[in-house]
């Protein structure tokens, strides 16, 4: 927040386009289509809310962004220059602005060849270098917990200097200029962020393009937040919005506090002491003006409005003489217990990210800040879909009948993960029936997500990828790499809205809808998917070659017992555990996992 006029810090973003992808045996690396969309697409995509975007790069690499926005094209000098040269050039074009950048703005640094990028890293990014004052550049770390120095938000002054000393070092005729280490400032930080793995070769590239068939679940969670379209934001009372998302950053409408309030009970003082006391009390909510002579002094209270040029001195610091003169106390702070204007905020201050959850807190500092509505996301509505003809509501079903016993519960589960449920409907093994629980009515809204329980597996019954065919849906995870939940999957409709189709049994549909919901909620409002928790297992269990979710309890002390089998028919291997236990294909003996904590009501 730039408080001398008011602005807040603006994002700018320079991706660099122009290496010669010399390991990509003739394929230009940002050209290169992943689901129907090339690497460079996806990174100005996920810079949608920067001011300025500017692509470094040769002309044939071609842009074509989401959205109205024009993208700034430049090209490093001599090409093939090297990335200091390109982040020269990219600097360059950012300063022909109306609203021109200034030293302490956000600048992204960028490379065209990430292809899981989302937006909510970069603003983490963004929000972790504004939030710590003492770096001047923070980069990402990728799963290998590599630092990639082309995943990095820089303070725009940082950034300046680094390329111009880097490049006063190089000879001006070098064919091949400084390396970003050449830049780097004294002070960085390090953010661990998924989604940032670069593609270097053919085999990479091969590897992410197959990346959606049966992904672990880190990696489904990835393709989740970097292909599905969030909720198009809505201006919405932010106290009727409670978990919902900040679409846009919440900005201060006015100072807080907005005039001089006194910090403690005491008095006001006008001048060097001692002070006359007079008969008025400065009372908090009081809109009378009170006018104070040289000299003069009158009691107030916590919060009230302080009188013109006048201080606060609080009561324990303050003694009134047998004359009826109030004197500051021997030994004393000489200072002024009032609160000034702007003392928390000014006008115009940044006091949430986009991305932030709509909680009580945010709510509350917005109507302090004299915001009533803001720009939001809410929580995605769900229609969860039961399907199976031998599934009914009967207390005791005949042979061939199987009583429901995740409708009633799953509900419980959806809205853990983000969601807001819309309705719940059974689905008949029909063709017609699939396609209405995928479309809905036409007497109601559309949800944004359907969550389709069974019908998954492909079997003689299994109707679910043969509607989302018809639908035209394309599917952004096709199986998943874990027990239970092999044959769950993501699609996206054409008109964006999202169908998760998890396994029939309870066990493996509970397991599932854990596993990948926040992801999918996360994705539709634009916040951050939240940092896994982990823990470590009293017992070793082996994964053997699939990753499993297994039942957990907590023990204390970060240690977890994990059950080594279960039975998915029924919730019985739940009942009393606190999450669920994702042990990795793989794992070393000791190493973390991740645990998923599960609501208990």
């Amino acid at each position: 927040m730039d408080h001398m006029s008011g602005r807040t810090a603006r994002t700018d973003a320079l991706i660099l386009a122009g290496g010669r992808s010399s390991r990509m045996q003739g394929t230009t690396k940002p050209a290169a289509l992943v689901d129907g969309v090339t690497l460079v697409d996806r990174v100005l995509g996920a810079t949608s809310f920067c001011t300025v975007t500017v692509l470094v790069g040769p002309d044939d690499v071609t842009a074509d962004p989401p959205g109205p926005r024009r993208v700034r094209r430049t090209r490093e000098d001599p090409p093939f220059g090297g990335p200091v040269r390109a982040l020269a050039a990219g600097l360059a074009v950012t300063v022909d602005d109306g609203d021109g950048p200034r030293e302490n703005d956000v600048v992204l640094t960028l490379s065209a060849d990430l292809p899981y990028i989302t937006e909510p890293a970069l603003r983490l990014l963004v929000r972790e270098l504004l939030r710590d004052t003492t770096v001047e550049a923070v980069f990402g770390t990728d799963s290998t917990g590599r630092t990639q120095y082309l995943v990095g938000a820089w303070r725009r002054d940082a950034l300046v200097r680094g390329v111009t000393a880097a490049l006063a070092r190089c000879p001006a005729d070098a064919e091949r200029g400084p390396s970003i280490r050449d830049a780097l400032p004294d002070v960085v930080g390090t953010v661990a962020l998924t989604g940032i793995d670069d593609v270097d070769t053919p085999t990479e590239l091969a590897a992410v393009r197959t990346a959606s068939r049966r992904p672990s679940v880190e990696v489904a969670r990835v393709l989740v937040g970097s292909r599905l379209t969030a909720i198009t934001p809505r201006t919405a009372s932010l106290a009727d919005s409670l978990g919902g998302t900040l679409a846009e950053p919440l900005i201060a409408a006015r100072p807080f506090p907005s005039f001089v309030t006194s910090a403690m009970d005491g008095y006001a003082v006008r001048g060097d002491g001692p002070w006359h006391v007079d008969d008025a009390v400065v009372v908090a909510g009081a809109t009378d003006d009170v006018v104070l002579d040289t000299g003069h002094a009158v009691r107030i209270a916590t919060g009230a409005a302080v009188p013109a040029e006048a201080g606060v001195v609080r009561d324990e610091f303050v003694v009134l003489d047998d004359d009826g003169l109030l004197h500051r106390s021997d030994g004393a702070p000489v200072r002024d217990d009032a609160r000034s204007v702007a003392e928390d905020w000014d006008g115009g201050s940044e006091l949430a990210p986009a991305g932030t959850v709509i909680s009580p807190a945010v709510v509350s500092a917005a109507l302090s800040a004299g915001v009533i509505r803001a720009s939001t996301r809410p929580a995605p509505t769900v229609r969860l879909v039961l399907t199976g003809d031998e599934i009914g509501d009967d207390t005791a079903p005949v042979a061939g009948r199987i009583r429901d016993t995740i409708g009633p519960v799953m509900p419980t589960y959806l809205r853990s993960c983000g969601f807001a449920l819309a309705d719940v409907a059974h689905c008949a093994d029909t063709d017609d029936a699939f396609d209405a629980a995928i479309h809905g009515g036409a007497d109601s809204a559309p949800p944004d997500v359907v969550v389709i329980i069974g019908a998954t597996g492909g079997g003689a019954a299994d109707r679910l990828d043969d509607a989302l065919r018809r639908a035209g849906a394309h599917r952004v995870v096709d199986g998943l790499a874990c027990r239970p939940g092999g044959s769950a999957s993501v699609s996206e409709l054409p008109d964006h809205r999202v169908v998760l189709g998890v396994p029939g049994n309870p066990y493996a549909a509970v397991t599932t809808v854990m596993l990948l919901g926040p992801a999918i909620a996360a994705a539709l409002t634009g916040r951050s998917v939240p940092i896994p928790l982990t823990g470590t297992l009293a017992t070793e269990v082996d994964a053997g070659d699939v990753t499993r979710a297994l039942p957990a309890s907590y023990l204390g002390a970060g240690t977890w017992r994990c059950e080594s089998s279960v039975r998915t028919a029924h919730l019985a291997a739940l009942v009393g555990r606190d999450g669920i236990a994702v042990v990795t294909a793989g794992r070393s003996p000791g190493a973390p996992v991740e645990i998923v904590p599960l609501p208990q009501r």
